[in-house]
């Protein structure tokens, strides 16, 4: 028996180093597309070449894999929504997406799955209390335009016969990146602060468990289009933020005003930092998958572990 082979796209930083391992220890052989010879190497990963901006790629990386995971994209949370920066948050996805999937088409021997980003900003930013699954129909906005776009690059791939899941990525939760590898330190000396009132609702998800659900959906070749990747108990910030407080026995009484937020952050902040998304991840729990950590103190306990 062959050892499958899985090509991953946007493997870096704190999602990405933690896929590549938990791909590895499940017993793929793993390839890595990366845009300089300048990558550090890693042990049992094989680097190929791309450009996606240019359009290139050596599509060698192909050759006999069972699966693609694309998760290209610059950072939502990285910089100011400038006009320029939304142009590269725009690039960043659209171009690589539409590279990998122009590569595919143009061969015969094709993966049997890709698996590319896209957002529960998909949904648009403020739904009110309407709990949201992958039947919701798009939101606009931004974002909701951007990750229209995105999906519709991917669903190429579904054209020629690959099997093609959009995973609507919500606010992933670990120690060491991202939102919560963020304010865990103001949180830690009791300076964390509520959004406004608190009424926004917040998807959030596992680190861990988002990469085992990567690798559930390789495996389930019953799921395809959309899957909403949040855990099962989303809430509002003003609990996440008590949550995050209490794990630490801190105090929660600070507030961060959502006009001051709207002055400095302007479309970043009505469409990422105050979004109000009460996603609910139907088709992994339809088709059996076990969260490692359901509910919000089960995240905090298990990606930052206290003594």
């Amino acid at each position: 028996m062959t050892t499958p082979i899985l090509v991953l796209a946007g493997a870096s930083g704190f999602i990405g180093s933690r896929l590549i391992e938990a791909s590895l220890s499940a017993g793929y052989d793993v390839r890595r597309l990366v845009r300089s010879n300048d990558a550090e190497p890693i042990s049992g990963v094989e680097d190929f070449q791309w450009d996606p901006a240019d359009g290139r790629i050596d599509v060698s990386v192909f050759d006999g894999a069972y699966g693609v995971i694309c998760l290209n994209g610059a950072g939502l949370f990285s910089r100011p929504w400038t006009d320029s920066y939304k142009e590269v948050l725009w690039n960043s996805r659209i171009d690589s997406v539409r590279t990998i999937v122009d590569a595919l088409k143009a061969r015969t021997d094709r993966p049997e799955v890709l698996i590319s980003g896209s957002a529960v900003g998909y949904y648009g930013a403020d739904n009110g209390d309407q709990i949201l699954t992958e039947d919701s129909p798009n939101g606009g906005g931004f974002l909701g335009e951007l990750c229209s776009a995105w999906e519709a690059e991917a669903n190429r791939a579904a054209d020629v016969g690959i099997r093609t899941v959009n995973v609507r990525t919500g606010l992933v939760m670990g120690a060491d990146g991202g939102m919560l590898g963020i304010l865990q330190h103001p949180y830690r000396i009791g300076l964390g602060a509520q959004l406004g009132d608190g009424s926004n609702w917040m998807p959030t998800i596992a680190r861990d468990d988002y990469v085992r659900a990567l690798l559930y959906l390789l495996l389930h070749d019953d799921i395809s289009g959309p899957v909403n990747m949040t855990s099962p108990d989303p809430v509002q910030n003003k609990e996440w933020h008590q949550d995050l407080a209490d794990h630490f026995n801190r105090p929660a009484f600070i507030r961060a005003p959502e006009f001051a937020m709207r002055l400095a952050l302007q479309d970043f902040a009505d469409e990422a930092v105050l979004a109000s998304q009460r996603v609910h991840p139907q088709k992994l729990l339809d088709h059996g998958f076990a969260f490692l950590a359901p509910t919000v103190p089960d995240i905090f306990n298990h990606e930052i572990p206290q003594a």
